[in-house]
């Protein structure tokens, strides 16, 4: 089994450079999609690495926008082409590994065929997020009084609903785990169905949504399993997962996930090294 790890990116090329090395593994790839905006020049070194790409085809990310999606899309269809490939998992430079890379390997190769991205319903478990789908947002244009706009929209047009018939509405975090063929599945409906990508064109947050959304209605849905990724949203604000600390160690390592969202260097720089002396120890 070979996994392809596609890392999103936009700052920190000594945290992104730390990501990779904790990744270090025979049977990984390692794809980075840089921000289109961000300044290539102090990542190039990073695909100077043994099995580490640059992703051609850079889209332009903004928090909120379709520019992410776009982002993942370009990542697969850089992967993709090489057959060797059996997931891709989509994580951000923000991201670290709680766990081996040999035991992230090993975690995904005993439950090969599952796929892991969390579909939770905007109509039960995520009703605060129904109104990000329900409701036109503006989020990717670039106009001035396109707030206003919105409001104005939204006052006198009815709630949007999606253009296929029986699709029940699901998602929670654009961080996942896919295999091969769920992955190109999801290329192959977006390419049949361009109403879809226009519908998700004006939802906030788009990416929390369409990835698994398509997935969750369709013949995946039964492997479907959570994110491998630990988030806190206790006080979150706008939809900002909390940074991650040292102090949260204890409840990140309990809760059985390979990944942790969200770290930063620049808040606590003594988190990573807890936790590369962690995942560098030998297997007991």
């Amino acid at each position: 089994m070979r996994i392809a790890h596609l890392i999103l990116a936009h700052k920190n090329p000594a945290q992104l450079e730390r990501l990779i090395d904790a990744l270090a593994h025979p049977s990984f790839d390692i794809y980075i999609h840089l921000d289109k905006k961000t300044d290539i020049t102090p990542f190039r070194h990073l695909a100077e690495k043994q099995n580490v790409f640059l992703v051609a085809h850079r889209a332009s990310v903004r928090w909120a926008g379709y520019g992410t999606i776009q982002a993942t899309i370009n990542g697969f269809r850089a992967i993709l082409p090489n057959p060797a490939y059996d997931y891709i998992n989509v994580i951000s430079a923000q991201d670290f590994p709680l766990v081996s890379a040999e035991n992230i390997y090993r975690h995904i190769a005993e439950n090969q065929g599952a796929e892991f991205i969390t579909c939770e319903s905007i109509e039960d478990k995520w009703r605060i997020a129904a109104t990000r789908v329900t409701r036109y947002h503006l989020i990717n244009w670039r106009i001035p009084g396109k707030f206003r706009l919105e409001k104005l929209v939204n006052r006198f047009l009815r709630h949007r609903k999606f253009p296929l018939e029986g699709f029940k509405m699901v998602g929670r975090s654009n961080w996942f785990t896919l295999t091969r063929g769920a992955a190109t599945y999801f290329l192959d409906f977006i390419g049949r169905h361009p109403e879809v990508v226009r519908f998700f064109w004006y939802v906030w947050g788009a990416d929390e949504f369409i990835f698994a959304t398509v997935l969750y209605n369709s013949s995946f849905r039964d492997n479907i399993r959570e994110s491998l990724v630990y988030v806190d949203w206790t006080g979150q604000t706008e939809g900002h997962p909390r940074v991650l600390t040292s102090k949260d160690l204890p409840e990140m390592l309990a809760s059985g996930k390979l990944f942790a969202r969200k770290v930063d260097m620049d808040v606590d720089r003594r988190l990573f090294d807890l936790l590369e002396e962690r995942i560098t120890l030998p297997s007991p």
